[in-house]
């Protein structure tokens, strides 16, 4: 039998009380587990730079996620931009490196380069030695009409007055997803917004330049600033708020990606079909307390709040 999610037709989430007993009390009903999932808070980022301000983890256990140019990995995480439309700079989303830091030091990175409404993703080991795509969402054609497709922004860019194609409380589900070899091509790599394919890169065989060679060693991880430097690029104008961010230690599928998106509901990543390569789970539901993983810092102005 699977986990109960209804009793007597009734969604387990409605039910505070079974026989007098508050529910939050009881972990199971005839023996198996009782689902009492709730996503009501976000984790928000500062606009204020530097690690006073950070959302991180040091991972200091190998949790799984020390991943080296040639894994594959998957990243996911739903976002509600802050920024406005006069940010014209890069905004880092998701940031890891080496523990030891650096912006060479086994660097895997994503971010939104608002200039250009471009999504980027790039893993190095040095400054010559690196593995680049992009997906760029206001042109209807050529190898950007999926992008421009799955996105919805139409042609203007992404911000916290076009948020685009979302879910639940205007949230974007954004994954990416590597395979294991180190080819950031298109046959290697994929981004999804929401649950649909961005397609194609720009880069038929990705952006490259020399041959990275990471180490499978702990990482720093950060959520909306550079894991390294000024711990900078933040956004402007509002927070931006992060939920649900996982981490895989193998390239999803589209029908996995789908299945995280849930038409647009967050859903327990535990309770997901590839919940045996989830490496790292963070509901932000008042804290950063990991589900799966280590707990996450959140410092300063950042903190978690109302979705």
């Amino acid at each position: 039998m699977a986990n109960i999610n209804k009793i007597i037709g009734v969604a387990a989430t409605a039910i505070n009380k079974v026989s007098g007993v508050a529910i939050s009390g009881i972990a199971n009903v005839f023996g198996q587990v009782v689902s009492l999932f709730t996503n009501t808070q976000a984790v928000a980022k500062s606009i204020t730079t530097g690690t006073a301000q950070a959302i991180y983890l040091t991972d200091s256990n190998s949790m799984g996620i020390e991943w080296d140019h040639d894994d594959a990995f998957s990243i996911s995480f739903w976002i509600k931009p802050g920024w406005n439309s006069s940010l014209n700079t890069n905004m880092h989303l998701f940031s890891s490196t080496d523990v030891s830091g650096g912006v060479n030091s086994d660097t895997f990175r994503m971010w939104y380069d608002e200039s250009n409404n471009r999504l980027n993703a790039q893993w190095r080991s040095s400054g010559t030695d690196r593995r680049h795509q992009f997906w760029l969402f206001h042109s209807n054609s050529g190898v950007y009409a999926d992008s421009y497709a799955a996105a919805g922004l139409g042609s203007t860019y992404w911000s916290n007055t076009n948020r685009g194609n979302v879910g639940d409380d205007d949230y974007t589900l954004i994954t990416f997803t590597k395979g294991a070899s180190n080819s950031a091509a298109n046959s290697n790599v994929s981004l999804y917004w929401n649950g649909t394919s961005c397609g194609t890169g720009f880069y038929a065989n990705g952006n490259n330049a020399g041959t990275p060679a990471m180490g499978n060693n702990d990482k720093q991880v950060f959520l909306g600033s550079q894991s390294w430097g000024s711990y900078a690029q933040s956004g402007n104008n509002s927070e931006t708020k992060y939920d649900g961010v996982t981490m895989w230690d193998k390239k999803l599928t589209s029908t996995e990606v789908s299945e995280l998106w849930n038409s647009g509901t967050p859903i327990n990543a535990t309770t997901h079909s590839a919940t045996t390569n989830l490496k790292g789970y963070w509901e932000f539901e008042g804290n950063g307390n990991a589900t799966v993983g280590e707990n996450i810092t959140i410092n300063g102005n950042s903190n978690t709040e109302t979705r």
